[in-house]
């Protein structure tokens, strides 16, 4: 938790396209110590093509580079961030999460809406395919050809079911949830056993100077943090 809120912080306070590099490659190289190679390569692709975007703005008019300059630098900013949200969902489990933030005496309502935060979103991944593969079987997959000549049946058969989808994970969630007894106000008490280890304390000190570096050099180069 600790070191997602530093990276957010590195993130957003280092928009150069130079120091955002350098903090991307830090979130990259840690990603690959964690096994997900796999979806560093996608992001370091995409990486690269928004960063190329963003340096070609300059030869298109003012007015649309104006417009896409802050786009691309929005989502070149989010990369690192989704890059590391992933690999800390891929990694961990939520049972393990819920016992860490209980350990740490955080609110209980915010444990519980970020639980439910985290089984939500893999089981919607799920449901988003399966709705893909059912318009394919209707004849209406989802490609440029039927997004520029059939828009309107193409939203309406993707958000209706996500809709529909949607309220009903959240239903089955919930009641899973109180099945558990999530809504008893007693102590909880739970059979993990979490040990803070040397090398996580290592990745966060390794982090932390390099918040520190990163911050000072944007002093040195624009004279402000």
């Amino acid at each position: 938790m600790l070191l997602f809120l530093l990276i957010n912080f590195m993130v957003f306070g280092l928009k150069d396209s130079v120091l955002g590099s350098v903090c991307f490659s830090f979130i990259c190289i840690l990603s690959c110590l964690m096994g997900q190679k796999k979806i560093v390569l996608k992001y370091i692709v995409f990486y690269v093509v928004i960063a190329a975007i963003q340096q070609l703005c300059i030869y298109l008019p003012q007015a649309i580079e104006t417009i896409l300059s802050i786009f691309t630098l929005f989502i070149r900013v989010m990369i690192p961030v989704v890059l590391f949200a992933s690999t800390f969902i891929a990694t961990t489990k939520v049972s393990e999460l819920i016992a860490a933030m209980y350990s740490l005496k955080i609110p209980r309502s915010i444990t519980i809406t970020f639980a439910m935060v985290l089984r939500f979103f893999p089981t919607f991944s799920e449901e988003i395919h399966n709705i893909y593969d059912a318009m394919k079987l209707r004849g209406i997959a989802l490609s440029w050809k039927n997004v520029f000549t059939r828009p309107m049946l193409i939203l309406e058969a993707i958000t209706i079911p996500i809709v529909m989808r949607s309220a009903s994970i959240a239903e089955e969630l919930s009641a899973s949830a109180v099945t558990r007894g999530i809504d008893n106000p007693a102590q909880r008490t739970s059979f993990i056993q979490l040990k803070v280890h040397a090398k996580d304390w290592m990745v966060l000190c390794f982090f932390l100077v390099a918040f520190v570096v990163l911050f000072f050099c944007k002093y040195q180069i624009y004279g402000r943090i």
